[in-house]
């Protein structure tokens, strides 16, 4: 019995890190949580015994519930809690910082406790359903779940948005990647179940419409508020560390959790592996494809002399007929010049060279016709 004893507490210590300061903060919040519940109570009472005679008074209208069947099976509404709750709980104990997430989850609630202890009151309204027990005035002292004049607002609702929170924010990143069409599917069934006990809610007459839609705006509210400030002002200053950060700032030095995180690291090395493999292969692909022949570029060619006409003009004594020279690719002038036919002179009949002078000019078609 020892050895098993000393097992469980071996196997305990390896999971969770307590502190004396970590526990002392759980404890506080507890009390709280525990302080907020009992006086809402007691205003449930309060409300319960100044409530009209449902009897006598006309209850109020309410549009879905001429849609909403009434039925009178109040217990489907607390295993709807339970089947949400009792989840939320075995999630806070499996999580990482499990005494963190139990005081955040019993902060929402008795923020949400203390609304409702400022409202439930405040207002009395005959109960939507009939045959509810009114308190009798002992307000200290009762306890029951169903009573008249419990209305504003729901206090089941407020459990059933608070776990699908909590399974929303904390539990969707603990599945991991291969099966989070898994986790999807929890997210789904969750919320599914949430608003599915909010409409049992109404079908028992429980509450009205608007005390399960103010639920759901509270608890929603509450929920991203406490994250908030949790996230900025407690975490984010470096606060109650002992709770925020059981394990230090290292890495998590749990058995399950550095098993999980090799888990993790061998994914992400054989999934670069297989990025590289299949780089490695397209490049390839390309480079046996089909190769294009090299564009072979023209020579280049002088563009002063060549595809130009050129007209000659005689400037000595005799007149020299317009020649158009088709000159060579990198012909120069002197080629050119010693190639022109020049008219002879009258009274010399030896052709006789001219000096002529080139000049560069386009060739038209006034020209050609002369």
């Amino acid at each position: 019995m020892a050895s098993l004893t000393e097992k469980a507490k071996k196997a305990f210590l390896q999971r969770y890190k307590v502190t004396r300061k970590s526990v002392g903060y759980t404890l506080l919040v507890i009390i709280i949580f525990i302080l907020t519940l009992y006086f809402m109570n007691v205003m449930a009472n309060v409300a319960s015994y100044l409530s009209p005679d449902n009897t006598k008074t006309p209850k109020l209208t309410d549009r879905l519930f001429e849609a909403v069947p009434s039925i009178t099976m109040l217990w489907l509404t607390d295993l709807a809690d339970g089947l949400l709750f009792i989840p939320t709980i075995l999630l806070v104990m499996t999580h990482y910082r499990p005494l963190y997430l139990l005081c955040k989850v019993l902060l929402i609630w008795s923020l949400c406790n203390i609304m409702r202890i400022t409202t439930i009151a405040i207002t009395s309204m005959p109960d939507p359903r009939d045959g509810c027990i009114h308190s009798v005035g002992e307000f200290f002292t009762t306890f029951s779940l169903h009573r008249c004049g419990d209305c504003m607002f729901s206090g089941h609702t407020v459990i059933f948005v608070i776990s699908a929170l909590v399974w929303t924010s904390h539990g969707y990143h603990r599945f991991p990647l291969r099966l989070r069409w898994l986790a999807i599917l929890c997210l789904v069934f969750v919320w599914c179940l949430c608003i599915g006990s909010a409409i049992i809610v109404i079908a028992n007459r429980a509450h009205y419409t608007a005390d399960v839609l103010v639920a759901f705006y509270v608890a929603g509210g509450n929920f991203y508020i406490w994250t908030y400030i949790l996230d900025h002002y407690v975490e984010g200053k470096g606060r109650l560390r002992d709770l925020t950060h059981p394990w230090g700032d290292g890495p998590d030095p749990r058995p399950h959790v550095q098993r999980r995180e090799e888990r993790k690291r061998q994914l992400a090395l054989d999934a670069e592996k297989a990025a590289m493999a299949r780089a490695e292969e397209e490049a390839h692909m390309w480079s046996v494809a089909i190769e294009i022949p090299p564009i072979r570029l023209p020579e280049p060619m002088s563009t002063s002399l060549y595809e130009r006409s050129f007209r000659s003009v005689a400037v000595g004594a005799g007149v020299v007929d317009e020649i158009n020279v088709e000159p060579r690719p990198q012909a120069d002038v002197q080629s050119i010049v010693s190639h022109l036919q020049v008219a002879p002179d009258d009274d010399n009949d030896e052709h006789v060279p001219v000096p002529i002078q080139l000049m560069e000019a386009p060739l038209t078609t006034s020209d050609i016709n002369e």
